[in-house]
């Protein structure tokens, strides 16, 4: 596990990544030179903000599990409120970029619009996935709607077979 300080070093240096390459835009759009790379740059650097952002609040989640002992309470508490402030004040900050010194308003209502999107599909996939018994019926001929291994599981219940999966087979 990674601590999450170092992850919010990591979400530190993408920060200023970005902030240099739209001041390198700037630069470049004033001389009137291609700034399609740079663009490009700012883009690979906000990637890198929001997968350190997001691994920063497991980190987080991951370290709650795990109190350190050696730093108090008050310090504790204190030390994750500026972090987190620090992340949502460099996450305008790069919104203010976005809109502002590169002139692409759009963009960011695209990407928050976006960033529901995907959410929402990894939550529904999640769900999907810690449902019970979701592999019987990933087939039309499954064994829960014929019936045969719904029998087979309520004598395997009752009698307690130690080898099931051997036993199925002779339903099958």
């Amino acid at each position: 596990m990674i601590d999450p300080i170092t992850i919010f070093a990591a979400c530190k240096a993408a920060h200023a990544g970005i902030k240099e390459c739209v001041e390198l835009y700037k630069d470049f759009k004033q001389d009137g030179k291609d700034v399609g790379d740079i663009l490009s740059d700012v883009g690979s650097h906000l990637g890198n903000f929001f997968t350190h952002q997001e691994s920063f609040k497991e980190a987080e989640k991951q370290a709650k599990l795990q109190p350190l002992k050696n730093v108090s309470i008050n310090q504790e508490a204190m030390d994750r409120i500026l972090r987190q402030q620090q992340l949502e004040q460099m996450e305008t900050e790069l919104r203010e970029l976005i809109i502002y010194q590169v002139g692409m308003p759009g963009l960011w209502q695209k990407f928050t619009e976006m960033r529901e999107i995907v959410r929402k599909e990894r939550e529904k996939i999640e769900r999907e996935q810690k449902k019970p018994w979701k592999w019987l019926h990933l087939k039309e001929s499954s064994l829960l709607i014929n019936g045969k291994f719904e029998w087979h599981w309520q004598q395997v219940c009752l009698h307690g077979y130690l080898y099931w999966p051997y036993s199925c087979m002779a339903f099958i």
